[in-house]
């Protein structure tokens, strides 16, 4: 059997128990015997558990409100397991013709051995991985369960970022800042936007970035599409070059958005730039604790559509950022849209975005006791390129 020796745990295992603490104190809150999550991010916040891309099979982690959680896992990622957890009870299958009621009753055996198969199980039903096929399973298994959606319990405490958390999300920024840096220095007149990517991923490597590489990188005409990936279309003199990029450390996600020029920017260009940057600006300086986050969301839409720039502004002005395993960098837990209610706190890291004209400009912003800290520190600025 492999050794369990921890040492590839990202975090000490106080961390990770503390963690755990605070997740079971929710848990009383709401009457919950135990927690059954399935979002990897989740998993891994609470135990460690790094299984790469090995979460595309089932994995879970049972949380009982008193005791230490058990794995539940795929038998080839036990090992993983022993190197990256402080959790030692796990609960395995192996893969079989039936793969779904296979995995499933490994949960329904991780319930029964801590004696809570009858008990009232909080499901993470907004999870990506608790497909239906899985939790019509999971139902029909456990059929004396009382099965309650729980209230988000440890995706909410992921919001508030450790020292730790913040100092990965710093070596992430470095690795984006490295790839935007990368790709602006390579745009030239002719250069395909396939060769900048081979740049900008290659930097991003080089800089210590972890897989996925993902980004958007369109130019000309194509920098209306929000999520455009890099074609064959080769760049042109006056063409606005569009960079958004994901910067990955230990599994923690930076974003970073920069707009470039090839050649010298008209004037037009340079005051779309320039309004972008001063209207983000004033709204990042608002990102205080305390504040709402209504009032963030606002600072950033009602000033840029007085602008004229936009006619609508229908998507999110920002989100937050961490542990992620999703193909998007956001959390999907914090997002400033109209309409929200919540409030910002000391700890919370987000994306903060701004479109308009074929143009965007990003940064990472850390809220702090005495204001906003920038964690992306890239100049602000419409790059020139000749």
């Amino acid at each position: 059997m492999t050794e369990h020796t921890n040492s590839g745990m990202d975090f000490p295992v106080e961390e990770y128990k503390t963690r755990l603490q605070r997740t079971q104190e929710e848990m009383a809150k709401h009457d919950l015997d135990v927690l059954l999550l399935h979002q990897p991010e989740n998993i891994q916040y609470l135990t460690g558990l790094d299984a790469g891309a090995g979460f595309f099979s089932y994995h879970a982690v049972a949380v009982p409100s008193h005791r230490d959680p058990v794995l539940i896992l795929r038998d080839v990622e036990i090992p993983a397991a022993y190197l990256t957890s402080w959790v030692t009870s796990h609960t395995s299958y192996a893969d079989s013709s039936d793969p779904i009621r296979v995995s499933l009753d490994a949960a329904r055996r991780a319930l029964e051995g801590l004696g809570l198969a009858a008990g009232r199980v909080g499901v993470d039903e907004h999870s990506w991985f608790l497909t239906l096929e899985r939790w019509k399973m999971l139902q029909a298994l456990l059929p004396n369960a009382t099965f309650v959606r729980e209230p988000r319990i440890v995706d909410h405490l992921r919001l508030i970022k450790s020292p730790r958390e913040i100092d990965y999300l710093r070596g992430a920024a470095r690795c984006v800042e490295a790839g935007i840096y990368a790709g602006i220095e390579a745009v030239t007149p002719g250069i395909t936007e396939r060769q900048l990517a081979g740049t900008v991923f290659g930097a991003l490597v080089n800089a210590g970035a972890e897989m996925p590489l993902s980004g958007v990188i369109t130019s000309g005409n194509r920098t209306n599409l929000l999520h455009g990936s890099y074609t064959d279309r080769q760049l042109e003199r006056g063409d606005t070059v569009y960079l958004e990029l994901s910067g990955i450390h230990r599994h923690y996600w930076a974003r970073l958005m920069r707009t470039a020029i090839v050649g010298l920017p008209s004037a037009e260009q340079q005051h779309i730039a320039e309004t972008i940057i001063r209207v983000q600006d004033d709204a990042i300086a608002l990102m205080r604790p305390g504040t709402p986050a209504s009032v963030i969301d606002r600072a950033c839409r009602e000033p840029l559509l007085a602008t004229g720039l936009r006619k609508t502004y229908t998507n999110r002005s920002g989100y937050s950022l961490g542990l992620n395993y999703r193909p998007s960098a956001g959390e999907f837990i914090r997002e400033f849209v109209p309409g929200v209610e919540w409030v910002l706190e000391p700890g919370m890291v987000f994306d903060m975005l701004m479109m308009a004209g074929g143009m965007g400009f990003s940064d990472m912003v850390l809220v702090t006791e005495q204001g906003p800290e920038r964690l992306t520190c890239m100049e602000r600025k419409l790059f020139s390129c000749t």
